[in-house]
């Protein structure tokens, strides 16, 4: 993901965390502040239920305005990168992609709620989506805060 900029959240039952990040190279993303940037979400919630499995986050962040260096406007098409972390004992394995030969495994490898590489397959995927058509439908007149 190098050159990123990254909205990075987990959740736990209704406590979630949610931040504002970029990635200059193949790495974990750090907040904003590391880069000489700010967290610019202006709002940000999540939950995970437990009984479907499934993780909800939502956040708020202005279009274009962004004002520091490591925020990408929003404007026009914007490529949507999204991954889901792989669980404890959860593995996709890519022969290809290995980089010693054998099966090396480390126990305990993926912890919960821990930002790792995110596998392969269903784990992740992208589409565009232009936010700044999605403000004029949405929202009255067309405006954003």
């Amino acid at each position: 993901m190098d050159c990123s900029d990254i909205i990075l959240g987990s959740a736990r039952g209704p406590y979630s965390r949610i931040r504002d990040s970029y990635s200059r190279g193949r790495h974990t993303p750090l907040p904003d502040s590391l880069w000489g940037g700010r967290d610019d979400l202006t709002a940000a919630m999540g939950w995970e239920d437990s009984s479907s499995g499934v993780t909800t986050l939502v956040f708020r962040r202005r279009i274009d305005r962004t004002g520091d260096g490591p925020d990408h406007p929003l404007t026009g098409d914007s490529l949507v990168i999204w991954a889901r972390g792989q669980e404890p004992g959860e593995t996709v394995a890519d022969p290809d992609a290995r980089l010693d030969p054998g099966s090396p495994t480390v126990s305990h490898f993926y912890t919960r709620d821990e930002p790792k590489y995110h596998g392969l397959g269903s784990q992740r995927g992208s589409l565009f989506i232009d936010f700044s058509a999605l403000k004029k439908e949405f929202l009255p007149g067309g405006k954003y805060y």
